[in-house]
C-alpha cells in the first residue's frame, strides 16, 4: 500500500488534482470530525469529485511551497477487495518547519486499474500554521 499512497503524495506535491483525483473511486466520500458531528461529502460521479481535488490543489498551490509526507500507522485487509489504510500527513517548508500535520484513514477499494479510494475520514488535526 505504500506505494499506492507514495503516487498519492507525489500527485499532491505536484498540486495535479487530476492526478489526485485519477486515484479516487466514483463514487466515494470524505468526511472530517465536527465535534460530536461528522460532516460528509459524498460524490455519486466523477465530475464533482475531481472539481473537489482541483480546487484543494489550487489552494495548495497558492501557499508558500510546502512538501507532504505521510507515515503508514497501519493497514488492514478486508476481504478480497477492500483495505483501509491508516496515515499521518505532515507538510514542511523548505526550511524543515512542520506547516501542517494530521491523521487520516482510507478506504480502498480494488479496481481494474489498481486501488482506489472509496473514504477518506480525517480524524485528528495535530497542528496547522497558516502562512502569512
Amino acid at each position: 500500500m505504500c506505494g499506492f499512497f507514495a503516487d498519492y503524495r507525489d500527485a499532491f506535491n505536484r498540486r495535479d488534482g487530476d492526478a489526485v483525483a485519477d486515484l479516487w473511486h466514483s463514487p466515494s466520500a470524505i468526511s472530517h470530525p465536527r465535534g460530536q458531528s461528522v460532516d460528509v461529502t459524498s460524490w455519486p460521479i466523477d465530475a464533482p469529485m475531481r472539481a473537489n481535488h482541483r480546487s484543494l490543489c489550487a489552494i495548495y498551490a497558492a501557499r508558500p511551497v510546502h512538501v507532504w509526507q505521510f507515515e503508514m500507522l497501519g493497514h488492514i485487509a478486508m476481504g478480497a477487495d477492500q483495505s483501509f489504510s491508516n496515515l499521518r500527513w505532515t507538510a514542511t517548508s523548505p526550511t524543515g518547519e512542520t506547516m501542517q500535520q494530521f491523521c487520516t484513514g482510507y478506504l480502498l477499494i480494488r479496481t481494474e486499474l489498481g486501488p482506489k479510494v472509496a473514504h477518506c475520514a480525517q480524524y485528528e488535526e495535530i497542528s496547522e500554521k497558516v502562512p502569512t
